[in-house]
């Protein structure tokens, strides 16, 4: 028997695999596109169960990576013997399958967040972890539409709390891992942190090369400017449907988002700061302009550490005469 698991669904199709094959004696084996006897030993499968040997199961995990003649000799293998299960996960099923059974698994849309959260929800089942819809929902708002970004987040909840997850132990837990010392770093610029920003400085200069720098600070606050320029209207707080609709028109992820327009997860460990009340479009844009400067001296050779010093305090001394 041949099983199709079609469709842009990697985490559902490994689950689907693992609970056929849970709990039966069987023998399970993956086979990938760079297997160089995976042919001649699908055709000796196909002939050589007997009556006395356990099931097989054969899940050929990227098939969408053999080539045509392999995928031709594949299709004309007989699998009619009950005893042999093999799995094809592909994007597509081929209109020129003969036979065989097709399931789709397919991802939600970005934008379609209950089925997201429902996806949390059945991720944590097959974890065995105990998780409520708002502990779903939280995760969903700092991972965002990444299934094994969800899978991976579930799995060291599952280790820190014993299975019984918490909003507390996603705040503490999943906020962490998602923001890098680098967007921490680059926030605390924009959140006009500079005692912060200038603390983390020699970390980010000893940890990061220095281009990677210079074009992250860029693309920080060019994300902020896209934020900014695709609002209808500037406010004190907005709604996390209010954050997805822009995610998803900024293609910036929903996280991002949320922490430049200020939203406050539950127990997060930084204070709301909403860069649309502090920042315009036109403040943005010189800014980006300086720091393109900065790109090119970098380039140049110059020393960044010493450069994002200077652009720091030069900051600094700007807010401060804004502020008399």
């Amino acid at each position: 028997m041949v099983i199709y698991l079609a469709g842009d669904s990697e985490l559902k199709k490994e689950f689907y695999v693992k609970n056929y094959i849970s709990g039966k004696d069987i023998h399970y084996r993956r086979i990938y596109a760079d297997d160089t006897d995976k042919i001649s030993e699908l055709k000796y499968a196909s002939q050589s169960v007997g009556l006395f040997s356990n099931s097989k199961v054969y899940d050929l995990v990227d098939f969408d990576g053999w080539s045509k003649s392999e995928k031709n000799e594949f299709m004309n293998i007989s699998f009619s013997n009950e005893q042999v299960t093999i799995f094809v996960r592909t994007q597509k099923v081929s209109k020129d399958i003969d036979g065989g059974q097709v399931v789709v698994l397919e991802k939600p849309k970005d934008w379609e967040e209950e089925k997201w959260i429902e996806l949390v929800l059945q991720t944590a089942r097959e974890l065995n972890i105990s998780c409520s819809k708002e502990v779903a929902q939280e995760i969903y708002n700092l991972v965002g539409s990444d299934e094994f970004g969800i899978l991976t987040e579930l799995e060291k909840l599952r280790t820190y709390s014993n299975g019984e997850v918490s909003i507390e132990d996603v705040d503490e837990i999943v906020y962490k891992r998602t923001v890098s010392r680098l967007d921490e770093f680059l926030f605390a610029i924009s959140e006009r942190n500079y005692s912060k920003a200038l603390e983390l400085l020699d970390g980010i200069a000893s940890e990061y090369d220095a281009v990677v720098i210079s074009y992250a600070l860029a693309k920080h606050f060019i994300d902020l400017f896209n934020i900014i320029a695709n609002l209808s209207k500037r406010q004190s707080e907005y709604s996390w449907p209010e954050i997805s609709k822009l995610a998803k028109e900024t293609e910036i992820a929903s996280p991002k988002v949320a922490r430049f327009l200020g939203f406050r997860f539950k127990n997060s460990k930084n204070p709301p700061f909403n860069h649309v009340l502090y920042y315009t479009p036109k403040s943005v844009s010189n800014l980006i302009n300086r720091i393109y400067s900065l790109d090119r001296r970098v380039k140049l050779g110059d020393d960044i550490k010493v450069l994002l010093s200077e652009l720091i305090s030069e900051l600094k001394q700007e807010n401060s005469e804004e502020s008399e």
